[in-house]
């Protein structure tokens, strides 16, 4: 554990030094690029609801079926 919590404190300090120490690049990201990463960023999030939207799906006709079911036994 003590070795876990080294690692951590080089590691922040690392990012602390590269935070202090960086400087301005002058680059330029042409339009191009600047769409690719916002088709690159409506992809991930598609993807996210997709794969989620499934297995929530799932649950919820799972819940609807094990309680509608015990509603209608108590009805009858």
């Amino acid at each position: 554990m003590k070795r876990m919590s080294e690692k951590i404190k080089l590691l922040f300090l690392q990012l602390f030094l590269f935070l202090i120490f960086s400087s301005n690049a002058h680059a330029y990201i042409d339009p191009g690029t600047g769409s690719f990463v916002i088709q690159a960023i409506m992809a991930i999030g598609a993807s996210v609801v997709i794969y989620l939207g499934y297995p929530i799906r799932f649950f919820k006709n799972l819940y609807y079926k094990i309680f509608k079911s015990k509603k209608d036994n108590n009805k009858k």
